[in-house]
């Protein structure tokens, strides 16, 4: 997956996903090991861990459409390997970066200025 294009984002937004029953059966052996290391990758990297909660319903009889959705996910983690949360000692001041969902139609605001207030709230509370 070295030579693979990146991808911004670790599954597509609107997704729906279902057991595919036309499609072609991938090694289901293989296709467990990879979300088992990416489960053991959200540890520090939360911002997959709902990608993978959605593609591990699939791990009895994955498709070449759940293996493509892995792939993607793969990409993802290369373009942001930098990211992740660091556990380290020392009291060392470090940036805190975080992710909120932009959906403004699911909030209720009088403008959309409150609403990006309302949301930024709501993760500030969640990161603390």
């Amino acid at each position: 997956m070295k030579d693979f294009n990146s991808s911004k984002y670790p599954i597509e937004t609107m997704l729906q996903l279902r057991k595919d029953v036309e499609g072609s059966l991938v090694d289901s052996k293989e296709y467990r090991r990879i979300i088992e290391c990416l489960k053991y990758l959200t540890h520090t990297r939360p911002d997959i861990s709902y990608a993978i909660g959605i593609m591990s319903r699939y791990m009895d009889q994955p498709t070449t459409l759940h293996r493509q959705i892995i792939k993607h996910i793969l990409r993802y983690v290369k373009e942001t390997s930098s990211y992740g949360i660091k556990l380290r000692r020392g009291r060392q001041v470090e940036d805190f970066v975080g992710f909120t969902n932009s959906d403004l139609a699911g909030v209720v605001a009088l403008s959309s200025c409150k609403a990006e207030f309302m949301i930024v709230t709501i993760a500030s509370c969640q990161g603390l």
